[in-house]
């Protein structure tokens, strides 16, 4: 059982980290595409693995993988959980680009910055909170999901909530109540650590705000 809880983090921890990357400079490309029809399509093929139901999902993956000629573990997991974790990301990371003033990049260039700067420099901090906060909900879904990973896990390899599945239909075990409840409370550490370092960062950017404001002396 310790080694499925190891191996449910790692899968959480990867998934999430991939999915960051790639659901961040996927809501770079959204927001710098100019055609407004272009833009909407995009939008609309990355909402589809968020209003799928999980059982189609996971059906879909399984049938894929099969096609492929890939087994099925801890690699079809993975997969399977970054891809279903990267819209969550995309969709925490583009209000945050829609709120950023395009005059501050305009800046930034006209004080002779490179298109690396500007993002480094400039994007990625301001739109830092959206990318903890698709972090941490990708690393949630991806604790906490079921259905997806049933279709797409294979033998030798279980998550926990497929372990308390197949468990479940023997009779729950103080073993299993146990490691639910340290996984539930894991989770709201998570979720206060996350409200914690949001609240920081509205604080910082509060008082950033009031020195550009502040009278020169």
């Amino acid at each position: 059982m310790i080694e499925i809880v190891l191996e449910t983090l790692l899968i959480a921890i990867l998934s999430s980290l991939c999915a960051t990357i790639i659901g961040t400079f996927g809501a770079l490309g959204i927001y710098s595409t100019k055609q407004r029809r272009l833009r909407n399509i995009i939008l609309s093929l990355n909402n589809i693995l968020m209003v799928s139901p999980d059982v189609i999902i996971g059906a879909s993956f399984l049938i894929f993988f099969t096609f492929l000629g890939l087994g099925l573990g801890f690699g079809s997991v993975l997969l399977s959980h970054i891809a279903f974790s990267i819209p969550i990301v995309v969709l925490m990371v583009l209000p945050k680009l829609n709120e950023m003033r395009p005059a501050l990049v305009d800046a930034a260039r006209d004080l002779g910055a490179t298109d690396w700067q500007v993002l480094s420099k400039v994007i990625l901090p301001y739109i830092s909170s959206g990318i903890f906060a698709g972090f941490f909900m990708a690393f949630t879904y991806s604790l906490d999901d079921f259905a997806v990973t049933f279709f797409v896990t294979g033998n030798g390899f279980e998550t926990l909530s497929v372990e308390i599945y197949s468990r479940a239909r023997q009779g729950i075990s103080l073993e299993i109540n146990a490691l639910s409840a340290l996984m539930f409370v894991f989770s709201l550490l998570l979720v206060g650590g996350y409200y914690l370092l949001n609240q920081r960062n509205q604080a910082h950017k509060a008082k950033r705000k009031q020195k550009m404001g502040a009278p020169v002396k």
